[in-house]
């Protein structure tokens, strides 16, 4: 006979409220709490509650210390509840347990295992913690747990506790692809277009060799980076051996090949992680976005019609950033971005450093090798700055000083000289083959109130004779400098709930070339229920280019649709060179998986209509568009992810990109996910993105854990240096659960309380009321076993599917 009751599991599902399964914790609850209170020189006695016949279980006798049996307890570590173990109990622990150190090691407790020494037991290669002063080990049979007890004097300091993770040998991969093509209609001739970007990663040990390369199908690709690096924590600082650049706050920087020893701010703290300018615009239809520095290409993407804005590129030195969007008919504009920055404040005793020596990288040959020095340090009134750079053929010595000036603001100044030597002077008076030449920064930021912020202003001299080593070319003297002075201004103001961000500079030069200058101003807001406002407007002269300016009125309102929110857009934009358009659009998504954009754009020149689509799988995102036009039809499709692999665990996908990794692998376990991450693949495998240099908390979601899984740990806490794979092995263990109502010979249920066994005496639980025993087991037993004083009987389970959320009888034999 089968009757239904309530099943115990994760979440406790009732489908009969007569027989309720709380039973057995109340009684296991009851007799403990009773047990507790008895005094040590008596044997309890329950027969009360158990009936005549029944033996007293082993857990409430006084003499039976801790008993014999395999259980799944969690670990408390000085009222900290650090993890989930089995735990196995023999003879030998009935009066004090003794812990293996591979047992507790796999807790990752912060033991100083130096300071154990007095508790160890060479005999049984354990550790027994009674044996340290102040330290304890209580098993609580009714609880299921192990509460560990240690004085502060074997645990590790906070320092220790702290130490870097370096990860696991292994490899990251992140790319993204996108490829497009058009066809033109009649005159116009077809395209096609393929750029790549790929960021590789492969460590060992304490070292992590990096490549990075991007390129297109037409001008092959380049690498900025390429180098083999290892965090060093006893100076905050990076060791890098290969192809990088230079980090200075005084120097210009470039690329080399070659050796350096520099500061990392991100090992101290999240603030000062990199400066990334704000790109934004309008896009009358779907373009490819392509943002440069100098050759390198740091962003190429074609993105959908309407507004857009990109914070997460960060520039790889200073210097101009140039911003190119190419239309689906073929129109091209370019902006410039400068990129000029004061130095950071820094606080008292801080500093930041970089030691290099090597070769510059350079289209113009330049023969020997340069050592730089650069320094800022932070005293009580400001941060001084200092940079030498000493080469055979060039020599530069710059410093400078940052101050802060309370209410007035704050203020910055550097000074460089230099010395170049050429092969020849053809043109040079008096045949001197030397020059020398100053360069001077002076910068100022403020705030005025809370509306309005002066983020910089900036003015700088260039001298005659001056030139950077970036730029130094050795094998004809320069006879002047073309750059003479540069200003630069970035202001913000808050009005009402806009903002409006107002950018200016301006380049004057030697010889009579025309000046150039720039300017850039917008405006934006939220008005109402979301809706967006948005006012931008540029301007640029170039002396050799002549004028140019654009001006976007934009407008975005939200709709509901689906139960998720959608949005409209809709702009008119002019632009000196192509006039006059407007266009609207529509972006939805019916699942956080997929988005859609469907735009209409109508201009002097042309008309398009185009629509994209992104899709988001575990491993991979991907986009495509069309757009046509009457010059022609324009396709597009972009594929982007990131690919690990570490040693002991197999591969791992990811649609997102990180530069540090964990690696979650539980062995044999699909479709489960750690911190909102991508599901485990057919490995058990998955990537986490986490945080330098902090404590990230990798956590598993429980939600697909099968019913007969038990997790050991469900958390690990790391603190991963940059570019770190980490790898964490999520263990548990497979357990039998079973709903049964044991009944006697005759045919009754057993009393509540009786205490049940397996066939190897390893104990199982207490009946509950009406017979009821909910038994969780390792493995299966051939039967189990209820002993009285009169007689044994056994129950044999071998038939007996485990798992069934129905009650099952099974009868003594």
């Amino acid at each position: 006979m089968k009757n239904k009751a309530c099943f115990y599991g994760r979440n406790m599902k009732c489908q009969n409220k007569k027989i309720k399964i709380n039973a057995v914790s109340l009684s296991l609850l009851t007799l403990t709490l009773l047990s507790s209170q008895v005094s040590a020189q008596m044997e309890l006695d329950f027969s009360f509650v158990q009936g005549s016949n029944t033996q007293i279980p082993d857990i409430l006798k006084e003499s039976s210390g801790n008993v014999k049996g395999e259980y799944l307890v969690d670990v408390w570590l000085n009222g900290q509840k650090v993890g989930r173990q089995t735990l196995s109990i023999t003879e030998k622990d009935k009066d004090a347990l003794c812990l293996s150190s591979t047992w507790l090691k796999q807790l990752h407790l912060p033991i100083n295992y130096k300071q154990m020494t007095p508790a160890f037991n060479r005999v049984r290669q354990c550790y027994d913690f009674n044996l340290i002063q102040g330290g304890k080990t209580k098993f609580d049979y009714g609880q299921q747990s192990l509460k560990l007890s240690l004085p502060q004097l074997v645990l590790l300091k906070d320092k220790q506790n702290e130490n870097w993770d370096y990860g696991t040998p292994g490899f990251r991969l992140n790319y993204n692809i996108n490829a497009n093509k058009s066809i033109g209609h009649g005159s116009t001739q077809n395209t096609n277009g393929l750029y790549g970007n790929f960021d590789l990663n492969a460590n060992y040990g304490q070292w992590v060799l990096s490549a990075k390369a991007s390129g297109t199908n037409t001008s092959g690709f380049t690498s900025p980076d390429l180098t083999l690096s290892t965090a060093m924590q006893s100076v905050r600082g990076d060791l890098i051996i290969g192809k990088s650049f230079t980090r200075s706050s005084i120097l210009p920087d470039f690329s080399f090949y070659g050796a350096s020893l520099r500061s990392n701010s991100t090992m101290k703290s999240w603030n000062a992680r990199g400066y990334a300018p704000v790109i934004d615009g309008v896009l009358n239809s779907n373009s490819l976005v392509t943002v440069k520095q100098g050759d390198y290409v740091l962003y190429s993407k074609t993105l959908p019609a309407g507004p857009y804005s990109l914070t997460d590129i960060s520039p790889v030195s200073n210097g101009d950033i140039t911003v190119t969007v190419k239309n689906d008919n073929g129109t091209i504009s370019t902006r410039n971005y400068p990129v000029t920055t004061m130095p950071t404040l820094l606080r008292t005793g801080d500093f930041n450093y970089d030691f290099s020596t090597g070769i510059r990288e350079s289209s113009s040959q330049i023969d020997g090798i340069f050592g730089l020095a650069s320094l800022d340090y932070g005293f009580d009134f400001g941060t001084v700055n200092f940079a030498s750079l000493v080469h055979p053929q060039y020599q530069s010595l710059g410093s400078g000083i940052t101050v802060p000036l309370g209410e007035i603001g704050a203020i910055s100044s550097s000074l460089n000289m230099a010395w170049s030597h050429y092969e020849s002077a053809a043109f040079q008076p008096l045949n001197e083959k030397t020059q020398t030449g100053i360069s001077a920064t002076l910068q100022y930021a403020k705030d005025f109130g809370k509306d309005t912020n002066l983020q910089l202003l900036t003015y700088r001299y260039t001298g005659e004779g001056y030139n950077d080593f970036s730029n130094f070319k050795p094998q004809n003297i320069q006879v002047n400098s073309d750059k003479r002075s540069r200003y630069e201004a970035i202001v913000t103001q808050r009005i009402g709930p806009a903002y409006l961000n107002a950018s200016g500079w301006a380049q004057d030069y030697r010889n009579g070339r025309k000046s150039d200058m720039g300017a850039n101003l917008t405006i934006s807001g939220t008005v109402g229920k979301g809706t967006y406002l948005g006012l931008s407007g540029s301007y640029t002269d170039s002396g050799l280019s002549g004028s140019q300016y654009s001006t976007s009125l934009s407008v975005s309102i939200p709709f509901d649709l689906w139960e998720s929110s959608q949005y409209t857009n809709s702009s008119v934009n002019y632009d000196s060179e192509s006039g006059t358009s407007f266009n609207t659009g529509m972006s939805f998504s019916a699942s956080d998986n997929v988005t859609n954009n469907i735009n209409v754009s109508v201009g002097e020149h042309q008309h398009t209509a185009s629509l994209y689509t992104g899709v988001r799988f575990d491993a991979v995102q991907t986009g495509f568009s069309v757009s046509q036009s009457e010059q022609s039809t324009a396709l597009s499709a972009n594929v982007s992810g990131s690919v690990a692999g570490a040693q002991g665990v197999g591969l791992a996908y990811s649609n997102q990109q990180n530069d540090t990794i964990a690696i979650a692998h539980i062995k044999g376990l699909k479709d489960i996910k750690f911190n909102s991450s991508s599901p485990t693949n057919q490995w058990g495998n998955t990537i986490v993105p986490l945080s330098s240099y902090q404590q990230n908390n990798i956590t598993i979601d429980t939600n697909n854990i099968p019913e007969n899984v038990e997790l050991l740990n469900s958390t690990y806490q790391v603190v991963p240096t940059n570019q770190a794979i980490i790898v964490r092995d999520y263990k548990y263990t497979t357990v039998n659960r079973y709903l049964l109502r044991v009944l006697n010979k005759q045919g009754q249920p057993f009393p509540m309380g009786t205490q049940v066994k397996t066939d190897k005496g390893v104990d199982v639980g207490f009946v509950a009321n009406s017979g009821v025993l909910f038994a969780t087991l390792f493995s299966t037993p051939k039967y189990l076993e209820i002993q009285n004083k009169k007689s044994i009987c056994r129950l044999d389970i071998t038939g007996i599917k485990p798992g069934s959320n129905q009650v099952t009888d099974v009868r003594c034999q």
